[in-house]
């Protein structure tokens, strides 16, 4: 069986190639696969297309890990990645201008072949100049590195209805792609056959244990993992870190929950009475019985618990807040918090502006 697996990006004809050589060889009546892994896949996103080849019914369906051959279409791809698994004395037939022998350090122990898809494409007004499509061009000279005639290639695309442009693409392909000279003195299709390892003995530590699994690098099969922020976070004003003062007061910690309301917020009192509450309006909590209730909790960690502020000593100038509202206080506050001495400016007799004058009694009671 000879397996190749296809790297390319979304909207180049990955997964089609992968077809068009299958009917290549099912044409001459071989047995075959092709198949491509379709998930988050977007146009430009990287993907993985597969083709199996054989002489007898194929029964395996699961996805190329350790492929005979591989095939790039997006030039930015050529990376040490795509051998990962690659069975020694495989081809690596590559879409760049760059001739085969700029890579033979880079794929040392395998065939390298490459050609400029994107240019024979573009020739042919397949795809638009920013975004070839390079399948057809690629069979083209995949075909000749496997050692196919290319009458089979016209076969194939006249089977699949690709004829006009894409048959002369391929064309130009089979003639024009590049090769290292074969060192194996194998036929093109097959790789090199792997020397023997040698014979152990059932008592030895090395015989019997479990193979070695390269998982290998590839990004689109990498896990990602990222925290996003919780809804009543996202959803406060003031900034508050709700879930974090929440879970302080889940662990019995009220000093701790304080400190963080005070972190962003100089009156938790005020607003665990005034606030509208649009944390509690996003938390995913209703969707079960009902909302937290935020603004009773942050009321009361402010009523039972006594803050602990530490003035700081700073050189820096003074800055003046004129006016002592809640606005001109908070200023006041996070100025002091960050080493400045607040001189505060009210031409009332008590501070609080609104807080005092125009509060609503059954919220803020006057002290």
């Amino acid at each position: 069986m000879t397996e190749i697996v296809i790297f390319g990006r979304g909207g180049q004809g990955g997964v089609t190639l992968a077809k068009l050589i299958a009917m290549t060889y099912f044409l001459q009546d071989q047995f075959v696969q092709a198949f491509g892994v379709y998930a988050a896949e977007r146009s430009g996103a990287p993907l993985r297309a597969f083709v199996r080849i054989d002489s007898k019914e194929i029964i395996c369906r699961n996805q190329i890990y350790e492929p005979d051959h591989v095939i790039v279409l997006e030039r930015t791809l050529i990376d040490e990645r795509i051998t990962t698994g690659l069975k020694p004395g495989g081809w690596v037939v590559l879409n760049t201008p760059r001739p085969p022998e700029e890579f033979a350090e880079l794929f040392r122990g395998y065939r390298i072949a490459s050609v400029d898809a994107n240019a024979v494409a573009i020739e042919n007004n397949l795809g638009t100049r920013t975004t070839p499509i390079v399948n057809t061009t690629m069979l083209g000279a995949a075909a000749r590195v496997f050692g196919e005639r290319f009458s089979t290639v016209e076969a194939a695309l006249s089977e699949l209805r690709f004829l006009g442009p894409n048959l002369s693409a391929a064309k130009h392909a089979y003639e024009s792609v590049r090769s290292l000279p074969n060192p194996f003195g194998t036929s093109p299709l097959q790789p090199p056959i792997a020397v023997p390892g040698p014979t152990l003995s059932i008592l030895d530590p090395a015989a019997g244990g479990l193979p070695t699994i390269k998982t290998g690098t590839w990004a689109t099969q990498r896990p990602h993992q990222e925290r996003l922020g919780s809804p009543c976070n996202n959803g406060c004003p003031a900034g508050n870190d709700v879930s974090g003062f929440l879970a302080a007061i889940r662990d019995r910690d009220l000093d701790r929950a304080l400190s963080l309301l005070l972190a962003t917020s100089p009156f938790p009192g005020v607003c665990g009475r005034v606030c509208p509450a649009p944390c509690m309006k996003a938390c995913h909590r209703s969707a079960l019985d009902q909302a937290v209730n935020i603004r009773e909790l942050e009321r009361y960690v402010a009523d039972h618990t006594a803050p602990t502020l530490t003035p700081l000593s700073s050189s820096r100038q003074p800055v003046a807040v004129i006016g002592s509202g809640p606005a001109g206080l908070s200023a006041a506050y996070h100025l002091a918090r960050l080493g400045y001495p607040v001189p505060i400016i009210e031409d009332q007799t008590e501070l609080g502006g609104v807080l005092r004058n125009h509060r609503q009694p059954y919220r803020l009671t006057r002290p």
